[in-house]
């Protein structure tokens, strides 16, 4: 592995982090403003968000184009587990979201 492919494969790690960091962003503040507003609803459709920018990494095949410019397994097997995590906790809350508020009654 050359320093170009190096490059390329931290470059690719910095999209799917970027898109993680922004998830947790839009979680914090959804569940902000549903405690806020003691409107649960907003932390759900929260959920459609997470799923719309998991959708997005998947779409631009962040692990395709890393295989493509040799990266190392492990930033594969991050970016696999990133773009999942992001799938799935954005289904759930999409799902299930609006129960939080249940809690706190």
């Amino acid at each position: 592995m050359n320093n170009e492919d190096i490059l390329k494969s931290i470059q690719f790690s910095k999209l799917i982090a970027w898109a993680f960091s922004l998830s947790v962003a839009i979680i914090f503040i959804s569940y902000s403003i549903s405690k806020y507003l003691n409107d649960w609803m907003w932390f759900a459709r929260s959920g459609s968000l997470l799923v719309c920018i998991g959708v997005l990494t998947a779409a631009y095949d962040i692990k395709g184009k890393m295989e493509n410019s040799n990266a190392p397994n492990v930033y594969k097997s991050q970016t696999i587990i990133l773009e999942a995590a992001i799938l799935i906790i954005g289904t759930l809350i999409w799902g299930f979201g609006d129960l939080v508020g249940c809690f706190y009654r």
